[in-house]
């Protein structure tokens, strides 16, 4: 761990020194709101090494974390906007079964250490008529803008735990804070980055969840979404062999032109990528990579180990899908999900308005070149579809 605390703090330093050079730089040009971003940068370092803090006194104060065994985890993967987060928040309804990580955990308490503090001042708060959390909640509906109509940010709301990785400088967020680091584009193709630091950060990302169930989920299965983590299914697979994969597929050109435009107000936060094309690039690889390492995985995977759902099938059947899904993974849900269950209604159209595209005619040609692989996934045994929900191959 301590090597993996080295790394990460060096390339957080490197990746900030680097974007203070004054050479031009199209992918992160010093225009007002990424001297501000940079001016910033030092403070979320600092935050990172209060995370890393925690993380070593866990070491001390709760040993007995290492101890926790992860069974039968849950991974909700798959491709980006194509309905994760709403199957997400349905299944983490279910808190008799599962536990799933929040927002607020994911990026303030990563170590249980934190988790505690942060806990004791909850009861604080709560005593006085929670003044604290009424502002957070008001700063957090603030800060998140406009990307509420993308993906409602909440305190309390379940998140995708990508969010665990900013202190190990490995989250995908990150790729458009700093768009030309090479190894954040790889954490999202994870088979690319080289066998020992992948393996120092599934080391990671397991003893986090060990942390979460020791805190606060023991006696119940890990929830797990995180739409950047399709590459990762047959490093999971392996680390947990007995963990379950729900993976929720979109037609490529579409998926695409929506995780553009969902990423828009960070790369305006940020400072990053004027023009969207450098973005453009990445993720066009990262989608090209995604698609193949997903039928590569479901080839080497046997039955009852993935349900795999399109969101076209999810938006006009939810209920009896979500039903199918959880039926060929052997997972019976409690009354809270099927009480949310029932209440599910069909949707036929995104509330989500793509923006225009400087791109659109590269991004058609992905979709093209991808279609075949997105039909071979729709056609393979794994998928689930309602008696009535329509099929669009």
């Amino acid at each position: 761990m301590l090597l993996l605390c080295l790394q990460s703090l060096a390339r957080y330093l490197k990746w900030w020194l680097r974007a203070l050079k004054p050479e031009p730089n199209p992918s992160a040009p010093l225009n007002w709101r990424r001297i501000f971003f940079l001016l910033l940068s030092p403070f979320l370092l600092a935050v990172q090494l209060l995370h890393w803090l925690g993380l070593f006194l866990d070491e001390l104060l709760f040993p007995n974390y290492r101890k926790i065994k992860v069974e039968a985890p849950v991974f909700i993967t798959g491709i980006p906007r194509s309905g994760t987060t709403f199957v997400h928040r349905t299944l983490a309804h279910d808190a008799i079964q599962f536990t799933t990580v929040s927002t607020w955990e994911a990026v303030l308490a990563p170590s249980i250490t934190a988790r505690k503090i942060i806990q004791l001042a909850q009861a604080f708060d709560a005593k006085l008529g929670s003044p604290f959390a009424k502002i957070i909640h008001a700063l957090t509906a603030r800060a998140a803008g406009d990307f509420n109509q993308i993906h409602v940010v909440a305190p309390d709301a379940p998140e995708e735990d990508y969010l665990w990785l900013l202190p190990a400088a490995s989250s995908l967020i990150l790729l458009l804070a700093f768009p030309d680091s090479r190894y954040l584009a790889q954490t999202a193709a994870l088979d690319t980055l080289p066998f020992r630091q992948r393996a120092r950060l599934l080391d990671f990302y397991e003893a986090c969840i060990r942390r979460h169930l020791y805190a606060s989920g023991k006696g119940r299965r890990f929830l797990s979404k995180n739409a950047a983590f399709a590459s990762w299914c047959p490093a999971l697979q392996q680390r947990f062999p007995d963990a379950k994969f729900l993976l929720c597929m979109r037609e490529p050109s579409e998926a695409l032109r929506s995780q553009l435009s969902s990423l828009a107000p960070a790369r305006r936060l940020f400072g990053t990528d004027p023009s969207g094309q450098v973005t453009a690039r990445l993720f066009e690889a990262i989608f090209k990579h995604n698609y193949k390492a997903l039928l590569r995985f479901i080839k080497n995977t046997q039955p009852g180990e993935v349900a795999l759902i399109d969101q076209a099938d999810l938006r006009n059947a939810p209920k009896p899908l979500l039903c199918a899904a959880l039926q060929e993974l052997g997972i019976q849900p409690n009354d809270p999900l099927r009480t949310q269950l029932e209440h599910l209604k069909a949707h036929h159209q995104t509330q989500h308005r793509y923006q225009a595209s400087a791109r659109s005619e590269k991004i058609s040609e992905v979709g093209v070149y991808l279609k075949p692989c997105y039909h071979t996934l729709l056609n393979s045994p794994f998928r689930v579809q309602a008696a009535h929900s329509n099929d669009d191959t």
